[in-house]
């Protein structure tokens, strides 16, 4: 059997594709057990009532092919995609030679579709972990073993540009471009400084069980890595790497509760009473409704509060709350 390819099929749209499941002649066959496994159009359908189907005009004429086989390769019952093989109508139909073929072929027309499924679940489920690691407030990076950020969110380039830069997040208001951050070479060297310490162990027939390490920052004393050994001894197909999650410590002119009371007193007293409303879990339109603003001014307050109180999110601005009231509990006492 020669097997030709045809020029590539344009992108198809989701509709195209919802017409074309629920004109399908054959569908009823797809969806009853037990499934097929492959499917010769023209053992359901005689040629002559295929060239006065709906379905023939509307997606197969226009295509310009006339005889197909349909592989539908399965694991147990889920259906994990579909390999149809197509011919002009002058090339005549696919004999009993070229079926047995498909029959044969089917097990490797599964495995293959086995490890593409498994492609992309693994690139799902890691596109999902990025995605919620990218918006949690926590600043983390995953680096391998020769230095290089595997993946690092938003928060731990902040703290990045801060480390390298000498410069404070909290209190900087100059705009910051992301993609500019690069990992510090004092976390990068103790990264590596481990992974010789993790190969001069396995030389030894020991486990890499390497304690977490913490780094300070030399331009900004405030900030500090911890660096975890994230081993890859029971992952054969896995390399080992490292977790480094980059905090700021209070400063030392006062424990932590003082130091969101002095943020807090930055606030306009108009930012202050939005503040409240927003601590109390209340939406910009709520807030907007109950102060008689309009809803971009109360958004433009928040965005100024978030700016002074060192928070980006609405959910970092309530988790201050038991600081802030600690503070003014205090005074007022």
């Amino acid at each position: 059997m020669t097997i030709k390819r045809a020029k590539p099929a344009p992108e198809r749209s989701p509709e195209w594709w919802a017409r074309n499941m629920a004109a399908h002649p054959l569908m009823d066959i797809l969806i009853r057990k037990p499934y097929p496994r492959i499917i010769r159009i023209t053992d359901q359908i005689p040629p002559d009532e295929i060239r006065v189907h709906p379905y023939y005009k509307e997606f197969i004429e226009p295509e310009g092919w006339f005889y197909s086989v349909g592989v539908f390769p399965r694991d147990g019952d889920r259906l994990m995609g579909l390999l149809s093989v197509n011919r002009r109508e002058d090339q005549g139909d696919f004999t009993p030679e070229e079926m047995d073929l498909f029959e044969q072929l089917y097990p490797h027309f599964q495995t293959a579709f086995k490890r593409v499924s498994k492609i992309q679940n693994d690139y799902a489920s890691r596109f999902s972990m990025a995605t919620m690691l990218s918006r949690i407030p926590l600043a983390v990076a995953i680096v391998s073993q020769i230095g290089e950020i595997n993946f690092i969110n938003d928060a731990a380039r902040r703290a990045c540009l801060d480390w390298n830069e000498n410069r404070d997040s909290e209190k900087s208001e100059t705009p910051y471009n992301l993609s500019t951050a690069t990992l510090p070479d004092l976390v990068r060297n103790r990264c590596l400084e481990l992974v010789a310490e993790a190969e001069a162990l396995t030389a030894l027939n020991a486990p890499a069980n390497l304690e977490p390490h913490s780094v300070r920052s030399e331009s900004n004393p405030g900030y500090t890595a911890a660096i975890e050994y994230l081993s890859a001894r029971h992952e054969p197909f896995s390399k080992a790497a490292f977790l480094v999650r980059f905090e700021r410590q209070a400063n030392d002119t006062g424990d932590l509760a003082t130091e969101v009371f002095n943020r807090y007193c930055k606030l306009t007293t108009a930012e202050k009473i939005v503040t409240e409303q927003a601590l109390e879990g209340l939406t910009n339109r709520e807030i907007a409704e109950k102060l008689g603003k309009s809803v971009s001014t109360v958004k433009n307050q928040l965005e100024s509060i978030f700016r002074k109180m060192a928070v980006h999110k609405r959910h970092e601005l309530i988790a201050l709350a038991p600081l802030l009231t600690t503070a003014l509990q205090e005074i007022d006492s």
